[in-house]
């Protein structure tokens, strides 16, 4: 009897993997929202897994993990490293406990001797801009497959398929912003998007045309933000405030707004 077949979202390709993609991260603390077992290959699953592990180690992500107490995969705190600083969330999962190491005069500032209270500096990537690209379409496209079917059959995404399949590497732009994406729609419904704001992460989108298709990445204090259907970055023009990423884009932006004064 022939095993039943099942088509990649990503590469296409037939397959009977029988490992379960979540669609937000474990790491994250998502146990419920997923892909049916095959909607992910074990080709992109591993891909995936590679980038996945690095934006959540190495990036401000790390940081919201350890805060929130969330346990890994093996159950496991949350551990990872932002340029010097070792950062581990409390061994009991207590939220809002983090052991810092590395700290500095550069790092760690305006010390009150008297309240002991003190602000650490974290840098938000420490060489994972691409990554965390990378795993933000990675979100995005399993989200709106999931959840909003039409959508996801309404738009060509080739683009950040051959993206997330390593066929084409060139960055892809994104915004770290401190608002979430006006004006939009979220991705899951009724007891999925309950199960995902109890665990402070909210999945959204907006339709700006036929190029621009917004992809909003809520979780604890992280707002990011990526056009899921290709590298065009005119969309960012019409947000008045937020970081782009990776760094050398907002160069191209600057003189480009330079030319069209």
């Amino acid at each position: 009897m022939n095993n039943y077949m099942v088509k990649c979202i990503i590469c296409d390709s037939e397959n009977d993997s029988k490992s379960i993609e979540h669609i937000v991260p474990e790491s994250l603390g998502n146990e419920y929202y997923v892909l049916k077992k095959g909607e992910l290959c074990d080709r992109c699953n591993n891909l995936f897994s590679k980038f996945e592990n690095k934006a959540l180690a190495n990036s401000v992500f790390l940081m919201e993990r350890a805060r929130f107490g969330v346990k890994t995969k093996k159950g496991k705190t949350a551990k990872g490293r932002i340029d010097k600083l070792e950062i581990e969330g409390n061994k009991n999962f207590k939220k809002s406990y983090v052991e810092i190491k590395g700290l500095d005069k550069e790092n760690f500032k305006n010390y009150n001797h008297k309240t002991k209270v003190g602000q650490v500096y974290v840098k938000t990537f420490d060489k994972s801009e691409s990554a965390v690209s990378k795993f933000l379409l990675m979100i995005g496209i399993e989200s709106i497959y999931t959840s909003r079917r039409k959508v996801y059959n309404k738009y060509n995404f080739e683009e950040l398929k051959k993206h997330l399949t390593n066929q084409n590497n060139e960055d892809w732009i994104f915004l770290n912003t401190l608002k979430s994406l006006n004006d939009s729609k979220s991705i899951p419904t009724f007891l999925e998007k309950h199960r995902l704001n109890k665990i402070n992460c909210k999945l959204r989108f907006k339709e700006v045309s036929d190029e621009i298709l917004l992809f909003n990445f809520d979780y604890g204090g992280i707002s990011m933000v990526i056009n899921l259907l290709n590298r065009n970055f005119e969309w960012i023009k019409d947000f008045d405030e937020g970081i782009i990423y990776p760094e050398h884009f907002r160069k191209k932006l600057e003189s480009t707004s330079d030319t069209s004064k």
